[in-house]
């Protein structure tokens, strides 16, 4: 089985909104080691890099499941 937990970003009010959601979320995701993830917007729709090859996910509503069987060391 596995764990997970979900980061949901606020719906934006406005494109300055959204990409200050993206470097709070993506300061988060830098502490717990999930740097090579990053939250960005375009056009007020949130998106997510899943990896270093830069693929990627849109959120239409507005989060991304991560695992955290992984976040907490197991």
């Amino acid at each position: 089985m596995k764990n997970r937990i979900w980061i949901e970003l606020d719906k934006p009010e406005s494109i300055e909104h959204a990409d200050e959601q993206c470097r709070l979320a993506n300061k988060l995701l830098e502490r717990l080691g999930l740097g090579e993830m990053a939250f960005w917007t375009d056009y007020g729709t949130y998106n997510i890099t899943l990896n270093d090859s830069n693929m990627f996910l849109k959120c239409p509503d507005r989060g991304h499941w991560f695992n955290l069987d992984k976040l907490a060391g197991e």
